[in-house]
C-alpha cells in the first residue's frame, strides 16, 4: 500500500524504547488539569487582592488537594489544639505563600500515578524536582521577588520527564542517571543514544500536552541551553534562575565538578553579590522549610554545603542522597476533583464555530491554516519533526453525480469518522473543501508517521455507506510528506502543495493507497 523509501536503520531497542515513550506521552490523561489548576494558584499569587477565600475556593475544587491541606493544618508540625475542617482556615493558619507553594507542587504530583511508579521509585525523582524547584525560586527572588513563583513552577517541571523515561526502560536509563562520570550535557548525549531523544524534547512534549504557557515550555525544553532561555524568555531573570537550577543534578546527589564549576562562574556573572556557598545555603534553607512541612517538622539529612565540598574534594563520585524523601505526600496524588476539573475542561475545549466545517466537525480551511501556522512555528523552535498529509475520497464526483448529495454527505462524514478513530492526540485534521482533507502530525517520528497513515487508508478502505440498502464502499488516496526535526521554519504552502502532488501520485497509481516521501529541512 505504501511506497516506502529507504530509511536510516537504528538498533530494534532504541527504536522500541522511543516509541513506547511517545505512547506513554499520549496515554496521560491527568496532566492538563493538574497543569491548570497550578496556574490559577500562580494567578492568585500575582493578585494582591486575594486573599484565603480565594485560595480555599480552588482548593475546595480539588478534593484530594483538599484533604492534603486539611491534613497539613491539623498535623503535629502545624500545633494546633483544635481539628480544623474548614479549609480557609487552614489557608490562614498555613499563610498563602507556604499554601501556594504546596499547592502547585501538589498538582504536579499526578504524573507518577499514571505512571504507576512505586513509592520507593518515585522518590529520588521528586527530591530532585523539589530541589530544582527551590534553586529557581531563591536565583530569582534575590533579583526580582515578584517573579519567584514563575521561577518555582519552571524549576518544579524542568525534569520531570525523567520517571517517563524511567518508566519505560528502568534499568537501562538508571545506568545512565547513577553515572557519576557525566555531566549534564553528557547525560542528554547518552539519554538520546537511549531514546533517540533526552528529556528535554520529552519535557517538552509533556509541557505541550499540559498546555502551559510558553514560559513553562521553554523553560522546559532548553533549561540546559542558556542561549536559548535567553532568547525566548522575556524575563531575562527567569531565564537565569532556570538554568542555575539545571546544573544541580538530574537524579542523585552525585554532583559533577563539571556542573558545580559552571553554577559558580553563572553565579559570579550574574548575580555577582551572592557567592556559591551563601546561594546553596539559601536553598538549603527554603528546602529545609517546605521539606518540614511535608515531613511534621523534620529536616533532610543531606545538606548542599556538604555535597558541594565532597563534589569539590572527590570530583562526584558520591551516590548519598540530594534532599531525604517527599514521597508520603507526593505518593498519595489522586485524580482531581469533578468541580474544579469539569470548570476546567470546559474552558479548555471551547472553540469558534466560525474554524470549524459545519458538516463535519473538523477545522476548516482557516481554522486549519490558523492552526498548523502555530504549530510549525513549534516545530521550528523546538527542533520537532512532523509530517502534513493530504487526502483525496477516490471516486467522490460519481458518488455525489450518481447517488445524490446525501450519501455524498455521509461519505464525507464517514470518512472523517473513521479517520479520527485513529488519530492520535497530536494530530489535527482539517477540510480544505469538497473531498480534501489536510492532515498535520506533531512531534512525530518517520516511523510513527507513515504507520498512521497506513492505518487511515486502511481504516477509510475497510468503511462503507448505505443507499438504500446497498453498501457503497469506500476508499481515500493519500499524499503524506515527512519533515526531519530542524530548525527551518517550514511554508504551509509548499507543503500543502507537495502533499497534494503526492496524494495525485497515489491517486493516478489507483488509489486507495498513500504516497509518502521524507525531507530535510
Amino acid at each position: 500500500m505504501t511506497q516506502v523509501d529507504t530509511k536510516p536503520k537504528t538498533t530494534e531497542s532504541t527504536e522500541t524504547f522511543e516509541q513506547k515513550v511517545r505512547a506513554q506521552i499520549e496515554a496521560l490523561s491527568y496532566l492538563p488539569t493538574s497543569a491548570a489548576v497550578a496556574m490559577k494558584f500562580l494567578e492568585l499569587g500575582r493578585d494582591l487582592d486575594a486573599g484565603p477565600k480565594d485560595y480555599a475556593k480552588v482548593i475546595s475544587g480539588d478534593s484530594s488537594l483538599s484533604g492534603k491541606i486539611l491534613a497539613l493544618a491539623n498535623s503535629s508540625w502545624a500545633g494546633v489544639r483544635y481539628k480544623i475542617t474548614d479549609v480557609t482556615k487552614a489557608v490562614n493558619l498555613l499563610g498563602l505563600g507556604t499554601v501556594r507553594t504546596l499547592a502547585i507542587a501538589y498538582c504536579a504530583t499526578g504524573l507518577h500515578n499514571e505512571l504507576r511508579l512505586s513509592a520507593e521509585e518515585s522518590k529520588p525523582f521528586w527530591e530532585t524536582s523539589l530541589c530544582k524547584a527551590v534553586a529557581a525560586k531563591v536565583f530569582v527572588d534575590a533579583l526580582d521577588d515578584k517573579l519567584a513563583d514563575e521561577a518555582f513552577v519552571a524549576g518544579l517541571f524542568q525534569d520531570f520527564s525523567l520517571p517517563v523515561l524511567f518508566a519505560v526502560a528502568r534499568k537501562e536509563y538508571m545506568k545512565v542517571l547513577q553515572r557519576t562520570d557525566l555531566d549534564a550535557c553528557q547525560q542528554l548525549m547518552k539519554e538520546r543514544e537511549l531514546f533517540r531523544m533526552d528529556h528535554t524534547e520529552v519535557g517538552r512534549m509533556l509541557a505541550q500536552k499540559m498546555e502551559l504557557p510558553d514560559l513553562f515550555v521553554d523553560a522546559v525544553a532548553f533549561h540546559h541551553n542558556y542561549d536559548k532561555l535567553e532568547e525566548f524568555i522575556e524575563q531575562k531573570t527567569i531565564a537565569q534562575g532556570i538554568y542555575a537550577a539545571s546544573l544541580f543534578p538530574h537524579l542523585t546527589n552525585a554532583w559533577h565538578s563539571h556542573d558545580t564549576d559552571t553554577l559558580r562562574a553563572f553565579l559570579e556573572e550574574h548575580s555577582p553579590s551572592t557567592d556559591i556557598d551563601s546561594y546553596l545555603a539559601t536553598v538549603q534553607d527554603e528546602l529545609n522549610s517546605v521539606y518540614a512541612f511535608f515531613h511534621d517538622g523534620a529536616l533532610p539529612q543531606t545538606q548542599l554545603i556538604e555535597l558541594l565540598e565532597r563534589t569539590t574534594r572527590e570530583v562526584a563520585d558520591n551516590t548519598t542522597e540530594l534532599v531525604g524523601t517527599v514521597n508520603e505526600l507526593m505518593r498519595q496524588a489522586a485524580s482531581t476533583g469533578m468541580g474544579m476539573n469539569e470548570l476546567l475542561k470546559n474552558q479548555g475545549q471551547l472553540e469558534d464555530k466560525s474554524i470549524r466545517d459545519p458538516l463535519t466537525g473538523v477545522l476548516n480551511r482557516d481554522g486549519f491554516r490558523s492552526y498548523a501556522e502555530k504549530q510549525l512555528a513549534k516545530a521550528a523552535r523546538y527542533g520537532a519533526g512532523f509530517a502534513i498529509a493530504y487526502f483525496d475520497i477516490d471516486k467522490f464526483k460519481d458518488i455525489n453525480d450518481t447517488l445524490g448529495h446525501n450519501v455524498g454527505d455521509a461519505t464525507l462524514t464517514t470518512v472523517v469518522s473513521k479517520i479520527t478513530e485513529v488519530l492520535p492526540e497530536s494530530c489535527e485534521l482539517g477540510r480544505f473543501g469538497g473531498d480534501e482533507f489536510v492532515l498535520l502530525f506533531n512531534d512525530c517520528n518517520e516511523s510513527d508517521a507513515r504507520q498512521l497513515v497506513d492505518r487511515i487508508v486502511s481504516a477509510v478502505g475497510a468503511a462503507d455507506v448505505q443507499n438504500h440498502g446497498n453498501a457503497v464502499t469506500l476508499s481515500i488516496s493519500a499524499g503524506m510528506l515527512y519533515v526531519s526535526p530542524s530548525g527551518t521554519r517550514q511554508d504551509f504552502d509548499e507543503l500543502v502543495r507537495a502533499g497534494d502532488e503526492l496524494m495525485y501520485m497515489a491517486k493516478r497509481a489507483g488509489g486507495n493507497r498513500a504516497e509518502i516521501r521524507t525531507v530535510s529541512a
